[in-house]
């Protein structure tokens, strides 16, 4: 199984299982600039890797200065100032090879409200970050483009459905139309971008910050991204793991919760018995909770050991049932809770959550940070 995007240094490494340690200093050592003609030549392995801890430092400082601005009163805050603010250290990432150079490049959507949401890519060059442009991404989602210079644009409004190409020419953004549809016609069904663009894959983003303990980046997809997990089997870990998720569910032993969705999960230390109130997972859950049957066991992120996933619903005869997944696993002797909320008729095979109107994701997590991703995402 390979990782796709991702985010926290040390603490990343003994989550995954997979992962690679984050690149030393003199690994980070500035590189000699790669030729530019629109699509990069390959960069280096050196470089290769670098951009992982340039990357991972730079969302590192983006939590910094969101937990400053939460630490005091900002009265001249304005969230839609291009400069600055809150608005401008908060969002979602994802990574992606837009000139398919071997290296990813960063694209982090900011922005508090649909209209005003914008994204910057940002790209690794000569052993720094670097900002190569900004796109308007209210109303819109990222696809792949297949085997070229580019990502697929998807944005609908007023009544019409565009794709546009986004690509790279000496290390600048370029936008241009590639299709549309729906701009004179009566309402329809928009055709998918996997349609439009075959081979397309939808570019799912992560959030660019975990808030338990305390506010900092999630670097998980970045030093997963490309990394094929080979782990095997191993029975000994995978008792210890057992008897540890055991004692969470029998026990009443204390665990850890995290959100796997940005959607309710943050409880930190916790015990069942107080997650399954109400008000225990997420503040928004008014009725007590139940565990659905037994815990099933699945490796969700190709570590080589199963983790539990329960399947937690309303405790009471609700005409809306409202389904979480949780998935239990151990890491350095703590058990984490990651939880998937709003669930509702999505269905788990062979390790790939499917929705019913056909959506497809993974999940990966290790040592309290969590992200989903579209399998097939780190395809060039």
């Amino acid at each position: 199984m390979k990782k796709v995007y991702g985010i926290l240094l040390a603490a990343c490494m003994l989550l995954a299982g997979c992962a690679e340690m984050p690149p030393t200093e003199q690994e980070q050592e500035q590189q000699p600039p790669a030729e530019q003609s629109g699509t990069l030549p390959p960069e280096t392995p050196e470089a290769n890797e670098a951009w992982r801890g340039a990357y991972a430092a730079f969302l590192e400082q983006m939590a910094e200065e969101l937990a400053q601005f939460r630490n005091f009163t900002h009265p001249d805050y304005d969230p839609n100032a291009p400069e600055g603010g809150a608005e401008e250290v908060m969002g979602t990432y994802v990574l992606y090879d837009i000139d398919k150079n071997g290296t990813p490049e960063l694209l982090i959507r900011y922005g508090l409200t649909e209209a005003g949401s914008h994204t910057a890519v940002y790209g690794y060059e000569s052993g720094k970050v670097v900002l190569h442009g900004d796109v308007h991404s209210g109303h819109t989602a990222f696809y792949t483009w297949p085997k070229e210079n580019g990502f697929a644009y998807n944005w609908g409004h007023m009544g019409g459905h565009f794709v546009d190409r986004v690509y790279l020419v000496d290390g600048e953004l370029v936008q241009e139309k590639f299709f549309e549809e729906g701009t004179n016609a009566p309402v329809m069904e928009y055709m998918p971008v996997e349609q439009v663009l075959p081979g397309s894959i939808y570019l799912r983003e992560a959030r660019t910050y975990v808030e338990l303990p305390e506010i900092r980046a999630l670097t998980l997809p970045i030093y997963e991204y490309g990394v094929e997990c080979t782990a095997e089997t191993d029975p000994t870990r995978q008792e210890e793991i057992k008897n540890a998720v055991e004692a969470v569910l029998q026990d009443g032993a204390e665990f850890y919760g995290v959100t796997a969705d940005g959607f309710g999960g943050d409880t930190g230390w916790t015990t069942l018995a107080e997650y399954l109130q109400p008000g225990g997972i997420t503040e928004f859950a008014d009725r007590p909770l139940r565990i659905d049957g037994a815990a099933r066991w699945e490796d969700l992120n190709g570590d080589g050991v199963r983790e539990a996933i329960l399947t937690v619903r309303n405790g009471e005869g609700d005409t809306f049932d409202d389904v979480r997944y949780v998935i239990l696993a151990e890491d350095s002797g703590t058990v984490y809770a990651y939880c998937l909320n709003y669930m509702n008729s999505t269905v788990l095979e062979d390790g790939i959550f499917k929705t019913p109107w056909g959506e497809t994701y993974a999940v990966s997590y290790g040592g309290g940070q969590a992200y989903q991703y579209t399998p097939g995402q780190e395809l060039p």
